[in-house]
């Protein structure tokens, strides 16, 4: 059993903070939303209670936006804790679509964040040995650019193949050239080093193949 992922990297302490951050910000206008709704059911039912009128569909819509929201509480809170848990193995045998997933869903609380599409090229999902987290954290800083590169009103495709040698090429397509940031970083070129993976842009830069390989099983 490989051990849990050693926080002395910066890097990785940065990371698990952004994404923390970043949810507990959605969490808190998940709670602010169903505090004006709960606020304005009160008002209705003072209302109701003065014997003024109060429209039955108000009160239904009011019920209905916590309903939604509770639910996307419960959607944000399962996401946080999947996303905690990624740091108990070091390295592990990794579902690459459950992965794409999770950190497409976490970066969508950027605000400058483009819609993502993302699908999955074969029937059954590739698997991985590799590190979850640092992996997680190379697709956060490709979607970070591929947002800003693409704009709000972009599409960013994503796909994902397991290549003959076992190793998998996650794709990013459809990106635009607004962006000015460098990419990759040399940030993000350690951490795709640390696990093995080769970023490479496509020949009119509006594309990017994330290359991971399997790693040694046996490594530290």
């Amino acid at each position: 059993m490989s051990s849990a992922i050693d926080f002395q990297n910066s890097e990785d302490l940065a990371f698990f903070g952004k994404i923390s951050a970043s949810i507990s910000h959605e969490l808190k206008n998940i709670l602010a939303i169903i505090s004006e709704t709960a606020g304005l059911l009160h008002d209705l039912t003072e209302l109701a209670t003065k014997g003024k009128d109060v429209e039955l569909e108000m009160l239904k819509t009011c019920c209905q936006d916590i309903e939604d929201e509770i639910r996307r509480g419960f959607d944000t809170v399962k996401q946080m804790n999947t996303f905690a848990h990624s740091v108990d193995d070091a390295l592990k045998s990794t579902n690459l679509a459950d992965v794409i997933n999770l950190t497409i869903n976490l970066a969508g609380y950027l605000s400058f964040a483009s819609k993502v599409r993302f699908d999955l090229q074969q029937d059954s999902p590739p698997m991985i040995f590799t590190c979850p987290f640092r992996l997680q954290n190379l697709i956060y800083q490709t979607l970070v650019y591929a947002f800003e590169s693409a704009g709000t009103d972009g599409e960013i495709r994503v796909s994902v193949h397991q290549e003959p040698d076992g190793s998998a090429r996650i794709t990013f397509s459809n990106l635009g050239s607004e962006s000015s940031r460098v990419f990759p970083s040399d940030m993000t070129k350690k951490i795709a080093e640390s696990i093995g993976a080769d970023i490479r842009f496509a020949d009119d830069y509006l594309g990017i193949d994330i290359l991971v390989s399997q790693l040694n099983q046996k490594r530290d």
